[in-house]
């Protein structure tokens, strides 16, 4: 992508703010409809498929070749710069995190901690089978802890990194590359997920077409995004001579950009109450079974997919509000050492809270005003360790990348 898309960034903000607020032990500050927004995932799903497609494609040389071999062979210089970028950008910060959650499991077991957090070995494993790239079926199949349980997401991506490139380079053409985008979604729906035993919410192959649908979008977005169904004004000259008063209110800009924030956040908030009022267990109900299961999950991709859409357009869609954009943008720059990181403070906080509950005053462990300044401060402090890694790790490895891929391009010119 030649710039950056500040509108995904919007949506990469409300992804982690969903998930936050599904792990945060604060929920009494929510309605119980807020309880289970853990939809902030699935729009990282199809955000991330829509981004890693765009630039990729961006790399491609403009004639790809007639044969498979001939097209693999042009791309290669591509592919290589894709897995390289992918690297950087991912592995640094997921294993600072991993050594970071060791260090501070030792800490807590040499203090007495009793939490099954405070397990230096536990903890190994888990980072032993992030880097082997099995995590997430080592945890779906209970064959590892699942202290670092939010790592799962990053498996599934790294699976279809693997995939994705391999995928566009092959096919060739536009046409080709939608058809087999289409067939993996029918594959995930019609095969994967109905033969699967065990929970489909953490496995790559049932949970790939929500990626896959970020590759159609970026696939489209050059022909749907110019339509003149997206520029009112076109649609209202084109109207009768004699203009309603409605059609001349709408023409007015703050009109329909108040109109176009109004439809974001409504997509936003539908995303976040969607799992809530399916869950009807937390609702006073008895079933649990559809939240979960792959007609929910469709759901949760369609609101996505119409999120992105909007965002891909960059016509002011995504919660365009004065005062609240600048925030959104700088929390989903650092959304992903956000995500990281908030896990791990929570199982610190859990363990001292606690432990020295005796000691915490009431008006801060008994009343909503209370929690209302734990979770102010628990933000600040995950906002303050996501800046730092950002800062200190994330941003630098970013920059080794760019120069490693130079000095390969260099060297294979």
């Amino acid at each position: 992508m030649s710039h950056k898309n500040l509108e995904i960034e919007r949506l990469r903000a409300v992804a982690v703010l969903l998930t936050i607020m599904v792990h945060a032990p604060f929920k009494q500050l929510f309605s119980p409809y807020l309880y289970s927004s853990f939809t902030g995932v699935d729009l990282f799903f199809v955000i991330s498929g829509f981004v890693v497609s765009r630039s990729f494609l961006a790399t491609l040389p403009d004639a790809l070749g007639a044969s498979p071999v001939e097209r693999l062979e042009r791309s290669k210089q591509s592919i290589i710069a894709f897995y390289l970028r992918r690297v950087f950008r991912i592995a640094p910060s997921a294993f600072f995190y991993i050594f970071l959650y060791w260090i501070l499991a030792l800490v807590m077991k040499a203090t007495g901690s009793v939490a099954l957090f405070a397990r230096p070995a536990d903890v190994f494993r888990e980072g032993i089978a992030f880097a082997g790239g099995i995590y997430n079926y080592a945890m779906a199949y209970h064959s590892i802890p699942t202290n670092m349980a939010h790592y799962y997401s990053l498996s599934i991506e790294e699976h279809f990194y693997l995939l994705a490139p391999l995928l566009l380079v092959l096919c060739g053409r536009t046409s080709y590359r939608l058809a087999a985008s289409a067939v993996g979604v029918g594959l995930v729906l019609f095969v994967a997920r109905p033969m699967t035993s065990i929970s489909i919410a953490d496995l790559s192959h049932t949970r790939f077409d929500e990626l896959l649908y970020g590759v159609i979008i970026a696939l489209l977005v050059h022909k749907y995004r110019h339509l003149s169904v997206w520029r009112f004004q076109s649609i209202a000259d084109g109207g009768t001579v004699h203009s309603s008063a409605l059609v001349n209110m709408l023409r007015h800009p703050c009109t329909r950009s108040v109109l176009k924030a109004l439809i974001g956040f409504a997509l936003c908030a539908l995303l976040a109450l969607l799992p809530g009022v399916l869950n009807t267990d937390i609702l006073g109900g008895s079933s649990t079974q559809f939240y979960f299961s792959s007609a929910a999950f469709c759901g949760y991709a369609l609101v996505s997919v119409a999120l992105v859409t909007l965002a891909s357009l960059e016509r002011g869609w995504i919660l365009n509000i004065r005062g609240l954009t600048r925030l959104l943008e700088y929390i989903g720059g650092r959304s992903y050492s956000i995500y990281l990181g908030h896990v791990l403070l929570l199982l610190v906080y859990n363990d001292l809270y606690f432990r020295y509950y005796e000691n915490i005053p009431d008006f801060i462990k008994l009343t909503r005003a209370g929690y209302v300044l734990q979770f102010a401060l628990f933000l600040a402090v995950v906002l303050a360790l996501a800046e730092s890694t950002y800062r200190l790790v994330e941003k630098p490895c970013i920059g080794v990348g760019k120069r490693v891929i130079g000095s390969v391009t260099e060297a294979r010119a």
